[in-house]
C-alpha cells in the first residue's frame, strides 16, 4: 500500500510511470515482471528527478572555516527514503517491455477463508495497523507475535498480528482488509507462536495551544490511517480541589509531537529562545499556561500505572528534566553550529526490529532529522529499564541533505524505550511523521500505540 501512495503521489505531480510487462535486466540486477520504471525521457524529468533522486547539499560557509549558511527548508527529501520504498537508480541504457500506466493498479488481496481459526496480518505494512484499530472498537482477541511467522504460502515478520476469528472478526475484518488493499493470511494453529497479547490502544494527543505544526502534522497522519484519539489541553492534566486527575484510567497512549518542554509546561519558551516568534503575546486566560506541576505529576503517575508516554523530538526533554533516573539525555545538548549541523535532512538509522517499537521497520532506515536529537545513554537504576531501538551508525550517516560533525551523531541512540515500573516512556528523536511523508518511520509510532503485554 505504501509504494502505491508513493507511485500515486509522483503521478500526480505529472511523471509519466511505466510497468514492466516481464523480467528484464537493467544494470547486471533482475527485476520481475510487474516492476514500476520511471523513464528520465519525459517532460516532468525535473520534478522526477527532485522526488528521486539523492540530495548532497553544498558546503556553504558565512566565510572560510566559518559557521555553515542554513537553507531557508528541507537540504534532502528524497521520497523514497522518507516513504520506505525500494528505488533503484539505472544509469546504463536497458531493453525491457514496458507499458505505460495510467492510473495506479490495485492490487487484489485473496480473501481470507471463514475457516481459519486465526488470521495473520503482517506488521511490515503500515496498513496491518489500520486494520488492528478498526477492529479493537468491537475488542478482538489480538496478539502480536515476538518472532518471525512461517505460515502456508506466506511469511510474516516479527511482531505481525494474530487475530482470532471470531463471527465479529468476520463480519468485520474483510471490508477493512479491501478498504486498505492489505492481505490476510490464514493460520490454523497459532499455540507454537510466541507472541503477546494486545490490550492497550486508547490513544491520546496533546495540543498546546501555541499553534504548534507538528502536532497539526500527527493529527494529519492519524486522521489519514483512521487511527481513533483523543486531543488532550492543559485543563485535561489538571484535577479539582476533591479528586486528581487519573490519566491511566481513561488512556493507554499519551502522545506528545515535537514541541519545546517548556512550551508544554508553562505555555511560554524559555528566555531567549526565539524559536517560535510571538510565543510571548498576551492571549485570553483560558488559553495560556501550560500542563504546570499538577500535570507532570499526572503523568509521571499514568506511567506508573502501566501507560506509555511518547515523546517526540524536542518533547523528549520533558522525560529529561522531569522525570528524575530517566537513564538518557540529549548528546547534541550545548553542542555548537560549527561542530555540529543538520538542516532537515535524511540520516540513516540501523533498528533493533526485535524490539516491539521496531517491529516490521527493515533493519535499516532513513530518518528525518530536523532540529532533531541524539540520545546517550546509561546503566539505568533501580525502577528503570532501557532499550535503544534504533541508532546512528557508525560512519555514512548522511542519506540525503547535509551534514556537519557526523562524529558527534555517530553510534548514538534515536529511539529509546525506556521502561519505569509498570509503564513506558519512547522517545522518538526525530519527526518519524515528518509532514506526513516520512511513511517509512511511521511505525515508530504505531508500534507505540499498538504496544504488547510483553513480560
Amino acid at each position: 500500500p505504501t509504494a502505491m501512495r508513493f507511485l500515486k503521489i509522483i503521478g500526480f505531480g505529472g511523471v509519466e510511470i511505466h510497468q514492466a510487462k516481464e523480467e528484464f535486466i537493467a544494470d547486471g540486477k533482475v527485476y520481475p515482471a510487474g516492476s514500476f520504471v520511471v523513464l528520465m525521457a519525459q517532460p516532468y524529468r525535473p520534478f522526477a528527478q527532485a522526488l528521486l533522486e539523492k540530495q548532497v547539499y553544498p558546503d556553504l560557509r558565512q566565510y572560510p572555516g566559518g559557521p555553515p549558511v542554513p537553507p531557508y527548508d528541507n537540504a534532502g527529501w528524497t521520497l523514497p527514503l522518507q516513504m520506505g520504498v525500494t528505488c533503484e537508480q539505472i544509469d546504463r541504457p536497458f531493453k525491457a517491455e514496458l507499458e505505460r500506466i495510467n492510473g495506479i493498479p490495485r492490487i487484489m488481496a485473496d480473501p481470507v477463508p471463514e475457516t481459519a481459526k486465526y488470521i495473520v496480518l503482517d506488521s511490515k505494512k503500515n496498513a496491518a495497523f489500520s486494520v488492528v484499530m478498526g477492529l479493537m472498537k468491537n475488542k478482538p482477541v489480538v496478539y502480536r507475535s515476538q518472532e518471525g511467522i512461517n505460515g502456508d504460502g506466506f511469511h510474516a515478520c516479527v511482531g505481525s498480528f494474530i487475530i482470532e476469528n471470531s463471527p465479529q472478526v468476520q463480519k468485520d475484518l474483510p471490508g477493512l482488509l479491501e478498504e486498505w488493499n492489505l492481505q490476510g493470511y490464514a493460520l490454523d494453529d497459532a499455540s507454537e507462536i510466541k507472541k503477546s497479547p494486545l490490550k492497550k490502544y486508547r490513544v491520546a494527543l496533546y495540543q498546546s495551544w501555541r499553534s504548534n505544526m507538528d502536532e497539526g502534522w500527527t493529527r494529519f497522519v492519524l486522521d489519514d490511517l483512521q487511527i481513533p484519539f483523543t486531543t488532550l489541553h492543559n485543563k485535561d492534566f489538571k484535577g479539582d480541589k476533591k479528586k486528581k486527575v487519573d490519566l491511566r484510567a481513561k488512556y493507554d497512549v499519551i502522545v506528545f509531537a515535537d514541541e519545546s518542554p517548556e512550551v508544554i509546561k508553562t505555555g511560554q519558551r524559555a528566555a531567549g529562545s526565539g524559536r517560535y516568534r510571538g510565543s510571548s503575546t498576551p492571549r485570553p486566560a483560558e488559553y495560556e499556561g501550560g500542563i504546570d506541576k499538577e500535570g507532570v505529576d499526572a503523568l509521571k503517575d499514568f506511567v506508573t500505572k502501566g501507560g506509555i508516554l511518547v515523546t517526540m523530538n524536542s518533547a523528549s526533554g520533558l522525560v529529561f528534566t522531569e522525570f528524575k533516573g530517566a537513564p538518557v539525555s540529549n548528546a547534541l545538548a550545548n553542542v555548537s553550529r560549527t561542530d555540529f549541523f543538520c538542516p532537515t535532512s535524511l540520516l540513516n538509522i540501523e533498528v533493533d526490529n526485535r524490539s516491539p517499537i521496531g517491529y516490521g521497520m527493515p533493519r535499516n532506515a532513513a530518518a528525518m532529522f530536523s532540529r532533531s536529537l541524539a540520545y546517550s545513554t546509561r546503566v539505568p537504576p533501580t525502577g528503570w529499564d532501557r532499550t535503544v531501538v534504533a541508532r546512528y551508525p557508525q560512519k555514512d550517516v548522511l542519506a540525503s541533505g547535509w551534514l556537519l560533525g557526523e562524529d558527534r551523531i555517530a553510534r548514538r541512540a534515536a529511539v529509546v524505550d525506556l521502561k519505569h515500573k509498570q509503564g513506558h516512556i519512547i522517545l522518538i528523536g526525530f519527526r518519524c511523521q515528518h509532514r506526513a511523508q516520512s511513511h517509512g518511520t511511521y511505525k515508530f509510532l504505531l508500534n507505540a500505540l499498538l504496544y504488547p503485554e510483553v513480560e
